[in-house]
């Protein structure tokens, strides 16, 4: 009994008082920073919405960036900061003319991953299919190009992931965004600026894309680890692959995705050749010798491929976009409908005038310059079936002249389109 009644006189005890309001003060003190900080961020994000959601109704287009935002706040007599609780910039991603993306990266400053919590944002995407599109990789085999029209949109083995590539026509940006079907607003930003193209990795969690003419990072060939979220350039890796080693961000290529393999290892290829000139010409840069193959196992191992890998007699047409390397089933978005719409024979001014009608109707989407990379090679063919010299051949040779010209001033068109514009702007 002595020994209990002393336990009963510390539990009232001054000291014991004091004791445990420390005890149920301390945590809940370092809580409080967190949670003020959250709760600010949260209503710094919902004022940034707010105002994009003004702009767009008021001018018909999301602000270009922060200072168009901030700006926009001045004129209305408020005070904007671009900048979370935690002292850490908002990203701010425009997707269109009324979708956006607008998030904080938390206390921990870093993107969300695969496991973890997601960011507090906003979140404007627009329309996502309920089975997307996806890249045949059953069978095996390396196509000498995927479908173009994967880079509007492609689901993973899963669909439980949709990767789609973003392009903003006014700077030029090619972001890639991965999204969830199962868990609400919950995205991963690829980390570049410039991406180009992309396919899934055959069992993984992975996506292996190309990026070009960005001003923060190098050109290469990536590969982008969702779980870990990090991104390794292939050709910085292989030692072998010296003469395509970005070296620095000055170093400029020209890529192109060949395919993925669902082999065991997965093999990625892709076309890539220094951009040391203005002009590239089709014919010579889609070839075996351009061609690298890579294993992405424990270790990197690059090879080249079989002088038999390729017929360059059907590499290089219009059916070079075609749509022979999609698996059945696929829903689509409404622009990756109207693309597999797109006759590639056939009647040729049916054909012609179906391509040239969506470039004018998806004039700002990611199939655009491929859209106008088609018609080019419409007129091209054209010509030299009337004859170069002929008056007929010289007038559609002059239009596929225009239309190189328009592929190489276009922001956002990869650097090899560009680069194959320049080359049908020559042959004037």
């Amino acid at each position: 009994m002595h020994a209990v009644f002393k336990s009963k006189s510390f539990l009232y005890s001054p000291l014991a008082a004091v004791l445990t309001v420390l005890i149920w003060c301390v945590p809940t003190f370092l809580n409080v920073p967190v949670f003020r900080g959250r709760t600010a961020t949260v209503e710094m994000i919902r004022l940034t919405d707010n105002l994009i959601q003004n702009h767009v109704r008021e001018w018909g287009d999301t602000p270009k960036n922060f200072s168009e935002i901030r700006l926009y706040a001045r004129q209305r007599g408020l005070t904007y900061s671009a900048y979370d609780a935690w002292g850490e910039r908002f990203e701010y991603l425009r997707l269109g003319k009324v979708n956006y993306l607008v998030r904080s990266f938390g206390s921990d400053g870093v993107q969300n991953s695969l496991r973890g919590p997601g960011d507090i944002g906003a979140y404007h995407w627009g329309y996502m299919v309920a089975k997307g599109l996806r890249y045949d990789d059953e069978n095996g085999a390396m196509h000498p190009r995927p479908s173009v029209v994967l880079f509007a949109g492609a689901d993973d083995a899963s669909s439980k992931w949709h990767a789609k590539l973003f392009v903003d026509s006014l700077t030029g940006v090619r972001r890639l965004l991965v999204r969830s079907r199962e868990r609400a607003n919950f995205f991963m930003l690829a980390p570049h600026d410039a991406v180009e193209e992309f396919l899934w990795v055959p069992g993984q969690a992975k996506i292996v894309f190309t990026a070009s003419q960005s001003a923060r990072y190098s050109d290469g060939l990536y590969v982008w680890d969702l779980a870990k979220d990090e991104a390794s350039n292939l050709f910085a890796l292989d030692p072998e692959s010296t003469d395509l080693d970005p070296g620095s961000k000055q170093r400029r290529l020209y890529l192109a995705l060949s395919s993925v393999r669902n082999s065991n290892p997965p093999t990625v290829a892709v076309f890539a050749a220094a951009a040391d000139e203005v002009m590239l010409n089709p014919n010579r840069f889609f070839e075996p010798s351009n061609l690298h193959i890579y294993s992405l196992g424990s270790t990197v191992v690059h090879t080249k491929p079989k002088s038999d890998f390729l017929e360059k007699s059907s590499l290089y047409d219009v059916g070079f976009l075609g749509t022979e390397t999609l698996v059945a089933g696929g829903e689509g978005s409404p622009l990756q409908k109207a693309w597999l719409r797109l006759p590639l024979g056939g009647d040729w001014e049916k054909g012609v005038s179906a391509w040239q009608d969506f470039a004018s109707t998806y004039g700002k989407s990611q199939l655009t310059p491929y859209a106008v990379w088609g018609v080019a090679m419409f007129y091209q063919e054209a010509a030299k079936r009337a004859g170069p010299s002929s008056r007929t051949g010289q007038i559609f040779n002059s239009y596929s002249v225009e239309l190189g010209t328009a592929m190489s001033k276009m922001i956002v068109a990869p650097g090899y389109v560009r680069g194959i514009g320049a080359w049908f702007r020559a042959q004037s």
